[in-house]
Order: C-alpha cells, then structure tokens, then sequence
C-alpha cells in the first residue's frame, strides 16, 4: 500500500503554496433548510441539521467550501439558532437561560418543551455558552419559567456530540450527486475544498545516488498541482461504525523534469526516489465531530538497471488539465476515474550506452486522512497519478538484457547490428487506494515516443 518504500534521498527544494486556497476556518452557520420565522423550529426534534462555513462565507445558502453534519439523536433536541424568535441566551456552570420576545414563541415553548426536561439543546455563540468555532451541546435535566420575562431557565449539564448522536452524517461542500450521467461520465461541477501547491527543482540538484556507479542530476524542474475535495460519510455511534465514506476529488497538475543519468558501471535492477515536498494544507475540523486532514505529496523517481556504463538525457512535459476520481473507501469496485488524458512532450538521447533502463517518473498524490469522533474511525486514502517516461537500451551483441519489474516494453529481437537500439514509451497511471486495505488501478495508458537505431 502507499506510500512505498524506495531508496534515495531528500533535496531542499523551493516551495510556493497558495495559501488563499488551503485555509480552512470553519465557523458555525446556520443551515438553509431551517426557515428562522418558523414556530415549528421551537419544537424538539432527533433530526439535526448543523453547518460550517470556510474561509470566512457567511451566506448559507452559498454552496461554496461549507461542512454539513446532520445528527440524528438519541433524545429530542432544540437548535437554538433556528429560533428568530429568541432575543439572548446566557450560559451559567449548570444552567442555560433562553429570552424570547415574543410571547407566541414564549408560549409555543411552554408547550413544545418537556417539562421534566429529557431533551438538548444546542447553543451557537450567542451570550457566554461556547467558542465563536463551536456550538454548545446542554443535556436538559428540569425547567423553570418567568411570563414576565418570557424567560426559561434550563437545568443542565454540559455534553458531547458523541454522547447525544445515534447517528452522524458529514457533507463536505455541499456536494450534489456525482454518480454516473447516462453516459457513465462522472459529473462533477460543484465547488469543494481547494488545494494547491507549487515546487520548483532548481538545476544542478543531485535527486539521486549509488555509489559508486550511478548518480542522476536534475537540469532543471517545476511541479504544480491543485486539487477540489468533496465527499460524504456516514458513522453510525452506538455500533462505532462506518456506514458509507467517499470522496470526489477533481486534480489538475502540470510537471516539467529534465535529468541525466549518469552510470560508470553496472547497476542492479533499482527503484530510486527523492520527495521534492509535501504540502500540508489547514484540517478541515469541527471539535468533536470529525477531523479532515488533505495531503498534497510528490516523488521524483526512476527505474534504473545497466550492464555497465550509460549516460541519459530524459526531459518530460505532462499537463494534466481534467482528471476527475470518486474513491469509495469501502467499496473499492466503485472507485472510477474519468478524463485524466494526458498532455505530454518529451525528448531523449543517450550519449553513452550498455543494455539497460533508465525510466524516470513523477508520482503525485492526494492523500485524506479522516477521524471521527476523537478516533473511533481512523482511515487513509486517496489518489495517485504517476506519469513515467520508460527507456530501454538495447546493445547489439550484448550477451545479456536488463529488465525492469514494471512496465516492460515487448520483447523483441536487436535489430542495431553496429550500435545500439533507444525505445522510449510514456505511460500514464491513476491509482486509488486506502491504506492497509486495497489499492486498484483506475486509469492507465500507454503511448510510444521514441524508437531508433544509434551506430557506434
């Protein structure tokens, strides 16, 4: 499972984020299926519905980078916030007082409220009760009731999230459905968590070595990603169960690599790999509830093999522009990936040959790692693309041919009698997976650039 186990080394690199795109502040709104001049919001309900707005938005109604959790509970509760009608709420070590200023609500609640309390309540920031990030949770235990005022004062006890919730369902952005179009294209057109981050690979950086025979410099580099999140679970609290956990992640990136190899002598078969960065944006967290922790990892490798000396020049250009992936982190036969098509150059030339393979690659991935309820579900998982140049070279009269472990070209027979023979083909995978678990192939594609025969 990701990430593997390579030889290499790490290289400091300049790192540029966008940072505008990778902050996630969440603030409680109010969610757009309660209407605030409705009575009916007065009565205790087990089904809630609460929102979080990012990075500053404040309209409830916009779609745009918001967490919606609804709770179905195990006692009826009152979302406070729903209630236009309630003019303060003041929070004591075991009480919660409510004002209202009108006397229909004052006495819709007289009613609507158990009297022998048994029900919750929920506070958003109003008065002392909670952090401006957070809600209140109170368990009711009695009430007391002022006409005059229009005033009730609850006795309570202070709760969790965790110990009223039967069930917790958790939106990400508002998503819409984004299975399958008639077509089997999958739609998406919604906005989500972003993400993005920039590395640039400066020339003359030595990505990776064995001593004594082998060592790769990068003449120059630049990596760019960006990615929009969205997805949906389900966690069922008394049977501390995952129910249903799936994302929709849309990613664009563009890689630019120039490096030579540099072999003096033979090199066993090897996968060598250097990080050039990971990028961690702000976790998407709601106290309590959930924590969303993306992931943003690039690897700089190649697939090394020789029978003696070789030096190659390998320079790459992928853009992918499109690519689209729904992970299903429980089901994994309904992960699918559609318009990852990728748009490439390239160019190779080998200067110094012996039979072999020099294949470099750029891996890069999006990584999520969920927590629900402080650690009652932990998981990680997510995408990679990985776009692969791979170069054979075959000498004419060599006695013996080095193979790679992945994505062998055909065999076929020399046909440089005086020289030596340069295949190149770019291959191009998308890979899904969760860690310890199952990782799938979702996408892969394979085109030929280069076959030529070089004299001596």
């Amino acid at each position: 499972m990701r990430p593997a186990s390579y030889f290499g080394c790490l290289a400091s690199l300049t790192a540029t984020v966008v940072s505008t795109w990778n902050n996630f502040d969440l603030h409680p709104v109010l969610a757009p299926s309660y209407d605030k001049a409705e009575l009916a919001n007065i009565v205790p309900s087990t089904n809630v519905n609460l929102d979080y707005g990012i990075d500053g938005l404040d309209i409830p109604e916009d779609p745009l980078s918001s967490v919606s959790i609804h709770l179905q509970t195990n006692q009826p509760t009152v979302l406070l916030e729903a209630i236009g009608a309630v003019s303060s709420v003041s929070c004591s070590r075991n009480a919660v007082s409510i004002s209202f200023h009108t006397a229909d609500s004052f006495q819709h609640a007289t009613m609507a409220w158990p009297h022998d309390g048994k029900f919750y309540l929920i506070t958003n920031h109003l008065g002392n009760c909670d952090a401006w990030s957070e809600r209140g949770i109170f368990q009711v235990t009695s009430l007391s009731w002022d006409t005059e005022s229009m005033t009730v004062k609850a006795q309570t006890q202070k709760t969790t999230l965790a110990n009223i919730a039967m069930s917790v369902g958790v939106d990400f952005a508002h998503f819409q459905d984004t299975t399958s179009d008639n077509n089997g294209n999958i739609t998406f057109d919604e906005p989500g968590l972003n993400v993005a981050s920039n590395f640039t690979i400066p020339a003359g950086t030595v990505i990776f070595a064995e001593e004594p025979n082998f060592s790769t410099v990068a003449r120059g580099g630049y990596l760019s990603d960006a990615a929009v999140i969205r997805g949906h679970f389900d966690f069922n609290v008394p049977g501390q169960q995952i129910q249903s956990l799936w994302f929709n992640i849309d990613a664009a990136f563009f890689g630019n690599l120039a490096v030579t190899f540099n072999l003096t002598g033979p090199v066993e078969n090897s996968n060598f790999a250097f990080t050039p960065g990971t990028f961690l944006p702000s976790t998407v967290n709601v106290p309590g509830v959930f924590t969303l922790t993306p992931a943003l990892h690039w690897v700089i490798g190649a697939d090394v093999g020789a029978t003696g000396p070789v030096v190659h020049n390998s320079n790459i250009t992928v853009t992918i522009p499109d690519g689209h992936v729904h992970v299903d982190f429980l089901n994994n036969t309904n992960s699918r990936a559609v318009g990852w098509g990728p748009r490439f150059t390239s160019s190779v030339s080998t200067e110094k040959a012996s039979s072999g393979h020099v294949s470099p690659y750029v891996d890069f991935s999006v990584d999520l790692t969920l927590n629900v309820l402080n650690g009652l579900y932990n998981v990680t998982g997510g995408i990679a693309a990985k776009p692969q140049l791979i170069n054979e070279i075959n000498v004419a009269k060599s006695q013996s041919r080095i193979r790679k472990t992945n994505h062998m070209l055909s065999l076929r027979n020399v046909t440089c009698n005086s020289g030596f023979e340069l295949r190149s083909d770019f291959n191009f995978s998308v890979t899904a997976y969760v860690e310890d678990k199952w990782e799938m192939s979702l996408y892969n594609t394979l085109i030929p650039v280069a076959d030529e025969c070089y004299h001596f």
